[in-house]
């Protein structure tokens, strides 16, 4: 078996992880995003689809970011980089050895 690795040099975009987080407003209970964990990541764009939603057409971006392993993450939390804000679909945790967590992602809004 082969252990999990990452290249640090590889490492070189700056990120932070978003959770929701309960609070209330005037119109009542809401949730927002509030800032869980910044780390450095390695970003690699899967691919990119043109969509049409409501007569217009869209690009999803889809994305892989590498991290060293953080307890916590799960999916539908954000991701804020200085490119962008991205949606944690998925999180892989690498032969299930808490060393290295793959999060996939889709951008969100105008990041494309």
């Amino acid at each position: 078996m082969k252990w999990p690795t990452l290249d640090s040099g590889e490492m070189r975009h700056q990120i932070t992880i978003l959770g929701q987080v309960p609070s209330t407003d005037v119109s009542g209970s809401t949730v927002t995003m509030a800032p869980i964990l910044t780390c450095y990541a390695k970003i690699e764009p899967v691919r990119g689809v043109d969509v049409i939603k409501s007569g217009q057409e869209t690009t999803q971006l889809f994305l892989t970011l590498s991290i060293w392993w953080q307890a916590g993450i799960v999916a539908n939390m954000q991701v804020q980089a200085l490119n962008g804000l991205y949606l944690i679909q998925s999180v892989e945790n690498v032969l299930e050895l808490d060393v290295v967590l793959k999060l996939n992602c889709l951008a969100i809004g105008k990041n494309l």
